[in-house]
């Protein structure tokens, strides 16, 4: 009777549960549901968080028994494998549907009857992630591998180079791979002929310096994939000189990859390389390019200071490079390695709306930015937009740009209608480019020059340092020379907190004030003395934030009385810094895989 009652007991609880109104929908609805519960990482560079939350839904099949019934029947939920996460589990439920392999992404102690489990189903891999150097086993893991894989659409192998002579991949799946796509290898630099082609995703990183390929051996590769829609070739590719070839002879080939939307390529040696590879190849309009590592950005050459110059990125012929073309945006920023570490140029944008942008950003040296170089090879005479920004005054590369440099860069910008120039704490950056929009006296037969004559909005960051009487006279004299409706329409004004820097000084004075003063006390206690402190703190904060609230009233009484400056003349307060100076899409998914970071296989 006892076990009756057990049984209708649990009869009662189960229809109970079935009459939940989530378990009133149709079993195929609700496992599309506990799909959407699972962490799903992208079939090209796979970034995975080790955490335990990307395996929280395995929690599900403990809400109630015909949830976890459902699930284990439910063989799409349990189709991607992890090495580290119940694989034999896994490797049964899945049943017979594709499968997405991540074979020492986590742990790596599978045994090897588990390994040639998983390595016997390579009929279903869809995906394969395999770090190769995770397999503790003396013998080769490559090995395991030599079934066909028709279904194959993403491989990513990664090793250091073991089990693996002079830079070439062993043989994989007996080289029948038909589906495959998408791409990934770490040091790895040839492959058997014939397997790798009509890739639209490649991503090459950290390979072997000595054996990495000639410049025509690797057109020769990106000629087998006409469809490339991404390449990212990081601390690889074609760095190797071959024959006679020189950095700026005229290029012998060229290969057209029309369908490419993504450049990447980081930390090669130095910029005339990747202006070599570049002038091999044939750009639409649509690809989106970005550059980034010291030794081609940052790093002095040992030939001459000019060898440093960021113009050398670029080909001296781009015109088969369609997406240089109508660049009307320029971000170039000056930032210390404290906000980000790595030197980059990119150009983006979309084509369509003729937006396309280029940003420089990076600890550069005026050295690197001398202004006819860089007009001589980035097409920026279109450009509409100027956002300038230096942090690099208090730094040991400060190298000032002075008046001269802003007014010989101007010049090449002709079409300019929107300046913005973020400079903090860097006190002498503002006056010299408000310096270099001053007009040029000519000869007395002619009229003064005027530097951007269409310029019409003005954007200054505010600390403690805003030449306002040089914005003004510069407004002045530039209004002698057009007509007011071509005069300045906006005049805007970024104001920040008081200079902390300021702020921490004042408050060290008056301490120390105050312990002079108070020299000869006797039995404070510690209390009273945080207590003291936190006052003389409070005091110092409100004698700079009322000097600098002077400061920013007379500045604005000056400009805003400044008839020359027909248009709205605005300060905001609280707005950001940086803002807009790198790409939406930085960092760049190849940028945060090869960077080895946490979840990368």
């Amino acid at each position: 009777m006892e076990k009756k009652l057990q049984i209708s007991v649990s009869l009662v609880r189960g229809v109970r549960n079935l009459l939940q109104p989530i378990n009133r929908l149709p079993p195929e609805l609700l496992t599309l549901i506990f799909r959407q519960t699972q962490s799903h990482l992208p079939d090209f560079l796979p970034i995975r968080d080790l955490s335990s939350s990307s395996w929280q839904w395995l929690s599900l099949l403990q809400v109630c028994r015909h949830w976890r019934g459902l699930i284990a029947s439910s063989p799409q939920l349990w189709s991607e494998l992890d090495s580290g996460i119940l694989p034999e589990r896994f490797l049964k439920r899945s049943s017979a549907v594709p499968l997405k392999a991540y074979l020492g992404l986590k742990l790596y102690n599978l045994s090897e009857d588990m390994l040639d489990s998983i390595a016997a189903q390579s009929m279903r891999f869809q995906e394969l992630h395999l770090d190769a150097d995770s397999w503790h086993s003396s013998a080769t893991i490559f090995h395991q591998f030599k079934c066909p894989a028709p279904i194959l659409t993403s491989l990513t192998l990664v090793t250091d180079g073991r089990d693996i002579v002079s830079g070439a991949l062993p043989q994989l799946f007996s080289g029948e791979m038909p589906s495959l796509r998408k791409l990934c290898l770490k040091h790895l630099t040839s492959w058997p002929k014939g397997y790798f082609q009509n890739l639209t995703h490649v991503c090459l990183y950290d390979q072997n310096e000595i054996t990495r390929p000639t410049m025509d051996e690797f057109l020769d590769f990106l000629s087998d994939s006409p469809f490339l829609e991404e390449l990212a070739l990081v601390r690889a590719g074609p760095t190797r000189m071959d024959g006679a070839a020189q950095f700026h002879s005229p290029p012998s080939r060229t290969v057209s990859l029309p369908h490419l939307r993504q450049l990447d390529i980081g930390e090669w040696p130095s910029a005339p390389l990747v202006a070599r590879f570049l002038s091999h190849l044939h750009l639409t309009a649509n690809t989106d390019m970005y550059f980034w590592g010291d030794g081609m950005l940052n790093a002095a050459q040992p030939d001459s200071e000019i060898a440093r110059s960021l113009a050398l990125l670029l080909p001296e012929d781009i015109s088969r490079l369609e997406n240089m073309r109508g660049i009307k945006k320029w971000y170039l920023a000056r930032q210390p390695r404290v906000i980000l570490d790595t030197p980059f140029i990119s150009v983006t944008g979309s084509a369509d709306d003729k937006d396309r942008t280029l940003y420089m950003y990076g600890t550069f040296s005026a050295s690197q930015l001398v202004p006819t170089q860089l007009l001589s090879r980035y097409p920026v005479s279109e450009v509409e937009c100027l956002t300038v920004r230096d942090s690099c005054m208090d730094t040991d590369n400060a190298n000032n740009l002075d008046v001269g440099f802003w007014r010989e860069l101007l010049q090449g910008l002709p079409k300019l209608k929107k300046l913005e120039v973020l400079a903090f704490r860097s006190i002498g950056f503002t006056r010299a480019i408000v310096g270099a929009l001053m007009p040029q006296s000519g000869t007395v037969a002619q009229q003064p020059s005027l530097p951007c004559s269409q310029l019409a909005s003005l954007t200054v960051e505010h600390d403690v340092s805003l030449p306002a009487y040089c914005i003004r006279t510069m407004a002045e004299a530039r209004a002698r020379c057009v007509p007011p409706a071509a005069r300045l329409e906006h005049l805007r004004v970024l104001v920040f907190d008081p200079n902390p820097q300021n702020v921490r000084q004042r408050r060290r004075r008056l301490r120390s004030m105050s312990i002079s003063e108070a020299g000869s006390s006797t039995g404070s206690n510690s209390d009273s003395d945080e207590t003291e402190d936190i006052g003389f703190e409070n005091e110092a904060r409100t004698r700079e934030e009322e000097e600098y609230r002077m400061h920013t009233e007379d500045d604005r009484r000056l400009l805003e009385e400044c008839v020359e400056i027909p248009g709205e003349v605005k300060f905001e307060y609280g707005v950001p810094l940086s803002v807009g100076l790198v790409p939406d899409a930085w960092p760049t998914a190849a940028y945060n895989f090869t960077r080895g970071r946490r979840g990368a296989l």
